[in-house]
């Protein structure tokens, strides 16, 4: 069985991931900008703040695993 350590670095990595993911959905979205009337400016710039907010939650994540804060989660019962 995976110690609480590996286990962390498994969920750290996922959320590493995730956030590759966002950096490019944000890359794609802020490009869309060029050339988008203002409807359109509008829906994209609401998707961009999702993502942007999306990113800044999985830091954060990322940064608790680092110290003792979660380390329960990762106990075997």
């Amino acid at each position: 069985m995976a110690t609480a350590a590996e286990k962390k670095r498994i969920v750290e990595d996922f959320l590493k991931r995730c956030n590759d993911y966002s950096d490019n959905k944000l890359r794609n979205y802020r490009a869309s900008l060029t050339g988008a009337d203002d409807e359109q400016d509008l829906a994209i710039q609401d998707r961009i703040s999702h993502w942007v907010a999306y990113r800044a939650f999985n830091e954060h994540a990322i940064m608790e695993l680092k110290g003792p804060e979660l380390d329960d989660w990762f106990e075997d019962d």
